[in-house]
C-alpha cells in the first residue's frame, strides 16, 4: 500500500476513534485496530500519538473550512450572503454527529495545548477568510464567533434558537458589513486582526 494511502487510512481511523472514545481514549492500539494496521506502521508514519491526532484535526478543520468557502462563494448578493451564514448556524457546519464531537474534542485540547491551539487558530483564520469573501474583515470576525457560539447553543441547548430569530440578528449584524467581495481583500493585510493561517497566532 502506498505511504500516502496508509497515512490517510490512519487519519480516517483516528477520526472514528476520537469521536467514539475522545482524545484521551485515542491510543495507538485502538487506532491501529480501527485502521487494520499494525501499531508499528502507525508509529512509522506518526512517531507520536499527538502527531497523528494533530494530522487528523488539521484535515478535519480543512474539510469544515472548505464547506464554508463553498457556501460563501455561492452567494451572489447581500441577502444570499446573510442566508448562507444562517444556514451554517442552523445545520450545515456539522454534517454528522462525529464532526460535532471532533470539534468539541479540539476545543478542549486547544485550551490545554499550544500545538492544538495552533490548529484552532488556523481554523479560525480559514473560516474568517471564507466570510471575507462577502463581508468586511471585522464583520467576518464577529460572524465567525456567532457561528461557533450559536451552533453550540443549538446543539447542546434544551431548545434550539428559532431560525427566524437567528436570521433577524445575523442580518442586522451582517448587512452593514456586506461588501460582496469588492473590498474585503484590501482589509486582509492590515488592521483586521486575522493572522496568516499558518502563523499559529491568536485570531480573537
Amino acid at each position: 500500500m502506498p505511504a500516502t494511502d496508509t497515512r490517510q487510512q490512519a487519519i480516517d481511523a483516528a477520526y472514528h476513534v476520537i469521536a467514539e472514545w475522545g482524545v484521551q481514549g485515542a491510543t495507538y492500539r485502538r487506532i491501529a485496530a480501527q485502521a487494520q494496521l499494525s501499531p508499528g506502521t502507525l508509529t512509522y508514519h506518526f512517531p507520536t500519538i499527538d502527531d497523528l491526532l494533530l494530522a487528523a484535526f488539521r484535515q478535519f478543520t480543512d474539510h469544515i473550512s472548505d464547506g464554508f468557502h463553498t457556501r460563501m462563494r455561492a452567494a451572489h448578493n447581500a441577502t444570499e450572503a446573510c442566508e448562507a451564514v444562517v444556514d451554517l448556524i442552523c445545520g450545515e457546519v456539522w454534517p454528522t454527529t462525529a464532526h460535532l464531537l471532533l470539534s468539541f474534542e479540539l476545543y478542549a485540547m486547544a485550551a490545554r495545548s499550544a500545538d492544538y491551539r495552533a490548529v484552532m487558530h488556523r481554523w479560525m483564520a480559514q473560516s474568517q477568510s471564507a466570510l471575507r469573501l462577502q463581508f468586511h474583515a471585522e464583520t467576518a470576525r464577529l460572524l465567525d464567533a456567532c457561528i461557533e457560539g450559536m451552533t453550540i447553543h443549538n446543539v447542546l441547548g434544551a431548545q434550539p434558537l428559532p431560525r427566524t430569530l437567528i436570521q433577524a440578528h445575523i442580518t442586522a449584524m451582517a448587512l452593514p458589513g456586506y461588501c460582496g467581495g469588492q473590498t474585503a481583500g484590501a482589509e486582509d493585510g492590515a488592521g483586521s486582526g486575522v493572522a496568516d493561517p499558518g502563523s499559529g497566532s491568536p485570531q480573537r
